[in-house]
């Protein structure tokens, strides 16, 4: 009985610990470069899209859930590209929400406030969805040439994430 009050009790410090951590503490252990070599979960939370791309419909699942969900403010939803957001900016979850809830920050915000171009933000994320789309050429749902037409959707969709205002 006395371990579980011990770890009730650590488990209460270092969330409150987490919670009160200022902006101005938090550092990035990331470059800002550009990465391409990580792929987005792409599923989860309140993302449409279900992990294949198999039909026509798959692929505006995708462009929607690159967008996310206005509803969820400048956080939009980053369950399917968590991942890919802590690579880049090179901070946690809880660290990016500090910035957001703190300073009210979008992600191009947060992007600066570390010194990196959000263009390099938008390239890595819409890298990340590249596999998906390579899967609807593999599995005949779209040609090479649509392809780059989805890709550009993705693209815009994530700029207008990365510099949405809420």
């Amino acid at each position: 009985m006395k371990t579980t009050h011990s770890v009730v009790a650590l488990t209460l410090v270092l969330t409150v610990a987490s919670c009160s951590q200022s902006a101005a503490d938090i550092t990035s252990s990331s470059t800002g470069k550009v990465i391409v070599e990580l792929t987005a979960r792409a599923v989860g939370g309140v993302s449409p899209f279900d992990g294949s791309v198999d039909q026509k419909s798959d692929l505006d699942d995708l462009v929607a859930t690159a967008w996310g969900s206005g509803s969820l403010g400048l956080h939009r939803g980053h369950a399917p590209i968590r991942g890919v957001l802590e690579a880049y900016l090179g901070i946690t979850h809880n660290e990016m929400h500090v910035f957001m809830e703190e300073q009210g920050l979008n992600l191009a915000g947060v992007c600066e406030h570390f010194g990196f171009d959000p263009e390099n933000l938008v390239e890595t994320l819409t890298a990340s969805f590249a596999p998906f789309i390579e899967q609807g050429v593999n599995n005949g749902v779209i040609t090479n040439d649509e392809a780059a037409h989805w890709m550009e959707r993705i693209r815009t969709e994530f700029r207008n994430r990365v510099y949405w205002e809420g």
